[in-house]
């Protein structure tokens, strides 16, 4: 396990970078037991320090979280104590439901690209939109459960992935109400 803990507009100092690096190998000793990796960032806004810490874990899934205090050392608990309820959720998760199954490091690569946008021509109305795709990725092969786990676990509004139980192409998402909603693509 490595950890990065850096300082953007401070300097944390000995003692603080040695209390980080403490907790955070207690937190991963007892919450994970594969080797991952971990960054902790302090930076100074102003008044008020704010703490971000983040955990790699498998097949692309990143736990983060976030402290503010006007304390760096009370900053930095408030980031880990929330990654800890994280963690936790997660490892709850894993225990409950997948026990057993061994995780399928095989996932179709997804490719960054562009569509090209027709020029319009003169007497047409310019209303198409130009699509981007804004990040490399695979599309993992998981189950629904996983799915929802991973969107919990990131902040994206959307996380597209191949169903392990059906081989197709499936998206769960936030829904505006709060919701999860899950669309099961058949062909």
């Amino acid at each position: 396990m490595s950890t990065k803990i850096t300082g953007k507009g401070v300097d944390l100092g000995d003692s603080l970078r040695e209390y980080i690096s403490d907790a955070v190998s207690r937190i991963m000793q007892k919450y994970l037991e594969e080797d991952v990796d971990a960054s902790v960032t302090v930076k100074k806004d102003s008044r008020v320090f704010k703490a971000e810490a983040g955990v790699y874990l498998h097949k692309g899934f990143v736990i983060h979280s976030q402290g503010t205090s006007h304390d760096a050392y009370t900053a930095v608990d408030a980031a880990l104590a929330r990654l800890v309820t994280l963690l936790a959720k997660h490892k709850n998760r894993l225990i409950n439901k997948y026990k057993k199954k061994k995780w399928d490091d095989a996932g179709n690569a997804a490719i960054k690209y562009v569509l090209e946008r027709k020029q319009p021509q003169s007497d047409e109305k310019d209303e198409e939109h130009l699509v981007i795709a804004e990040q490399d990725g695979y599309v993992l092969s998981l189950s629904v459960s996983e799915a929802v786990m991973k969107l919990d676990l990131t902040d994206s509004p959307v996380v597209m992935f191949k169903n392990a139980e059906s081989d197709r192409i499936n998206v769960v998402y936030k829904r505006p109400d709060g919701n999860i909603g899950w669309i099961d693509y058949k062909a």
